[in-house]
Formats: structure tokens, C-alpha cells, sequence
């Protein structure tokens, strides 16, 4: 009896380090989950008849839209986060730099959280953009300077369809001089 107690406690700590580990992992940045990719596996055989394990390819939503629209024109999309990632540190210190330049906003630091949406065909919208402190002339710059400049991105893939999805990012500026 004693040794059964003691497997069921080894086997539930194991389990619990290995998802902590996990989670680790995918906060560290280490792992990124990335839904602009669609994974399949395929078995290729070679001509000595040896088949290799599995292979991940990567099948992006043109290939999709191609196949169910021969006539629009290819579309290229490359990973989501990296083309996100630079769009918004270029736009980051062109609004910094222009933050500068203008009185119509106070010095200090401001934390913005831009909501935006990515549609079926790729297109990113703006849905709500939330500034603390508040400042009206921070909020307009950034719609027009960098939303309206917002890449086409890779639209999420569920069940073979695009979908539309909603992000978040947040923001920070900080203007030091008047």
C-alpha cells in the first residue's frame, strides 16, 4: 500500500514539474506558438525504398487562397510576430521622435494598449486604442502615423478557413523633454 502511495505521489510531481517546465519554456520565450503556420506531416520515400520519419512542412494561407481562388494574385506572407514585431519598433520611434517635437503632449511616460483585429484577408484594423495617462494628440498620432501604415498579415487558419482574430499589443513612449 505504502509503495502504491508513493508511485502516485512520484507520478503527480513528475507531471507537475514537466508542465511547469512547459510553461516555463513558453514565457521565456523559448517556444512560440505561431498562428499564421499550418503543420502537416508527410512520408517521403526515398528511391532505396527507405522511408524517413516525418517531416513538418509549413503551408501558408496562399497556397490556400490560391486553391480556392485561382484568380487573385499569389500573396506572400511571411512569420506574423517577426513582421509585427518590426512595424511596430520602426513606428515606435517615429511617434517617439514626433512625441518630441509637438507641445500638445505633456512630458512623462504613457502606456498604450493598441487593440487590433486581423481579418480574413489579411488586412489589420484598428479597433481600440487606450492610452494611460490619457492624451487625446498621443491617440491620434498613432492612428494616423502608424495604423494607418499596418502591415497585411498571415490571417488565423482554423479547420482549413481563414479566420478573423483579435489581438492586443502594449506600448510605451516616453517623452522627456517639452
Amino acid at each position: 500500500m505504502n509503495r502504491l502511495i508513493l508511485l502516485t505521489v512520484l507520478f503527480i510531481s513528475s507531471s507537475c514539474f514537466a508542465q511547469r517546465s512547459l510553461r516555463d519554456s513558453l514565457f521565456s520565450g523559448k517556444l512560440k506558438a505561431d498562428s499564421a503556420l499550418v503543420a502537416s506531416s508527410k512520408v517521403v520515400k526515398d528511391s532505396s525504398k527507405k522511408t524517413e520519419v516525418d517531416q513538418l512542412t509549413k503551408t501558408s494561407t496562399d497556397t490556400i487562397a490560391k486553391l480556392n481562388d485561382p484568380a487573385k494574385p499569389e500573396l506572400k506572407y511571411s512569420d506574423n510576430n517577426k513582421t509585427w514585431k518590426k512595424f511596430t519598433d520602426e513606428y515606435t520611434k517615429i511617434i517617439t521622435t514626433e512625441m518630441s517635437n509637438t507641445k500638445k503632449i505633456k512630458k512623462g511616460g504613457y502606456t498604450v494598449t493598441l487593440e487590433y483585429e486581423i481579418g480574413t484577408d489579411g488586412v489589420v484594423s484598428t479597433k481600440n486604442i487606450i492610452c494611460d495617462p490619457k492624451s487625446e494628440s498621443l491617440i491620434d498620432l498613432i492612428n494616423e502615423r502608424m495604423m494607418a501604415n499596418a502591415p497585411q498579415l498571415a490571417p488565423q487558419i482554423v479547420n482549413g478557413a481563414p479566420r478573423k482574430s483579435s489581438k492586443r499589443q502594449i506600448l510605451v513612449f516616453v517623452k522627456e523633454k517639452n
